[in-house]
């Protein structure tokens, strides 16, 4: 038992590594890509990344899991059923992948006019395909991940990151135009999944055991395609509504200038989605075991952790917008600092919302993780179509803070109902104290250079970790005892 848990643990911190990789050299690129082409350029470049992003993660999410998990239910006996479910797996990845790529490639005219962009046929046309080839993937790291090869599952993740950042940056740099530059992540998912194919086959157990059928694996699919279709439309649908409403060269600019805010937006998002992946099979072993007591003892310390980690992320980057801007992008993108001040505070509401959602998912309560999920993605929709025509990006990153506060004050409410969690008054007042505090002080100084900006960074942080500390927001035990339980 003790070999077992310790090659799961080094298996979770290669994974982890992994995903860090892969959030740098994403990062890294859009770093380089705002450097190498104009800002209406990496507007569009944003807009068809996130068009074909929505599909691909619900496949890969839906693949992998429906895969995985079938899978790994029958490890300690061989996988007996190995065939039986990446056969089935297949199937359903060329039903899905093949209606999602046939449905770019056909109606990319089409998604090109609702971007306001008709030139944008060719780009979408040229990822189209990415989805089918991400669909095979994905069945292949499920079974990798189902047979607990995870040093395979990380190598492949950070192979698949650095063949789409290198290719990527290396077509802008060569100035091949917007069309060959997505292309190399469109070259980049054939080389990841042709080295899957190659490693699968090393994974692949002897039979020790009666094949089983199953649940349907179109059932468990269809629950995940709904809310991850509606988690990632939650992280696009601002930039997609501004982009439609981008009918000019001075507004497709802003539309690039806002990616830019809007990728640092996304950090506390990013960073704090592991929470949700750790939490999901704890919350849900100690559920179907009916430890209610458990369960809200440890949902209760793991929300007052996330409110204070994403408290901690996004007071920093509101207080000190206009330095990181000017710290990662060039000098005409500082004008979207105060959209950056405003969107990682809704992008850090998404985080709580998401992350709660998938609490509920865990507990077997998926319909009211649904429409938490809904109930920020409509705030956000219809708060960005009615301000961008009016205000542009203003209007847009407004309407993104807005949602935010709606879904993670429902995500509270949704903690309080099903688990009985409760968040002292006087605990979210000294929360708020805190953040008032350091943002007062991120207003004192408007360091210039680039050395100076990174000093104040580090200043807000370590001020913001004294005060919580300080006023007792949160202490080290309570830390060390969620780590314990995790």
């Amino acid at each position: 038992m003790g070999t077992k848990a310790k090659g799961l643990g080094s298996g979770g911190a290669l994974l982890g590594f992994a995903k860090l990789y892969f959030l740098i050299a994403s990062y890294a690129t859009v770093l380089a890509l705002t450097r190498l082409i104009d800002p209406s350029t990496f507007g569009s470049y944003s807009a068809v990344g996130r068009l074909i992003a929505v599909p691909n993660m619900v496949i890969i999410y839906t693949l992998m899991f429906t895969v995985s998990r079938p899978l790994a239910a029958e490890y300690e006996r061989g996988t007996p059923s190995y065939d039986a479910v990446r056969g089935r797996g297949f199937r359903l990845a060329g039903a899905l992948g093949g209606i999602v790529s046939v449905t770019f490639f056909v109606g990319a005219p089409w998604f090109a006019r609702a971007l306001s962009e008709p030139s944008l046929t060719g780009p979408i046309r040229i990822v189209a395909p990415i989805s089918f080839i991400y669909a095979l993937y994905a069945v292949n790291i499920g079974t990798i991940n189902a047979r607990r090869a995870f040093p395979r599952q990380a190598a492949l993740d950070i192979l698949m990151a650095t063949a789409k950042a290198g290719l990527i940056i290396m077509a802008a740099a060569l100035g091949l135009g917007l069309t060959l530059t997505l292309g190399g992540f469109t070259a980049a998912s054939v080389v990841a999944f042709t080295v899957s194919m190659l490693w699968v086959r090393r994974v692949r157990p002897a039979a020790s055991g009666p094949a089983t059928e199953g649940a349907p694996m179109t059932e468990l699919a269809g629950i995940l395609i709904i809310f991850t279709l509606s988690t990632n439309l939650l992280l696009s649908m601002d930039l997609f509504i501004l982009k439609h409403f981008a009918v000019d060269a001075a507004l497709k600019e802003a539309v690039g200038y806002y990616s830019g805010a809007q990728y640092v937006a996304q950090v506390p998002y990013s960073l704090l989605n592991a929470i949700s992946l750790l939490m999901f099979p704890l919350i849900a072993t100690l559920h179907a075991e009916g430890e209610t007591e458990r369960v809200r003892d440890y949902v209760t310390q793991t929300a007052k952790v996330m409110v204070v980690l994403l408290a901690l992320m996004a007071t920093v980057a509101a207080a000190a917008a206009p330095g990181i801007m000017a710290l990662l992008f060039p000098p005409s993108y500082g004008v979207a600092a105060d959209d950056l001040r405003r969107i990682v505070v809704g992008y850090s509401g998404y985080s709580m919302t998401v992350t709660v959602a998938w609490i509920l998912n865990s507990s077997q309560r998926s319909r009211t993780a649904l429409l938490l999920v809904a109930l920020a993605l409509g705030v956000s929709a219809a708060g960005a179509w009615v301000g961008a025509p009016k205000t542009g990006s203003d209007g847009v990153a407004w309407a993104v803070m807005s949602a935010g506060g709606v879904g993670a004050l429902a995500s509270l409410v949704a903690l309080h109902h099903h688990f009985g969690v409760r968040l002292p008054a006087l605990w979210l007042i000294k929360i708020a104290a805190v953040i008032a505090g350091v943002y007062g002080l991120g207003a004192m100084w408007s360091p210039a250079s680039k050395p100076l900006i990174l000093v104040k960074l580090v200043m807000l942080t370590l001020a913001f970790c004294a005060a919580v500390f300080g006023v007792r927001v949160v202490s080290l035990a309570e830390v060390k005892e969620l780590r314990r339980r995790g």
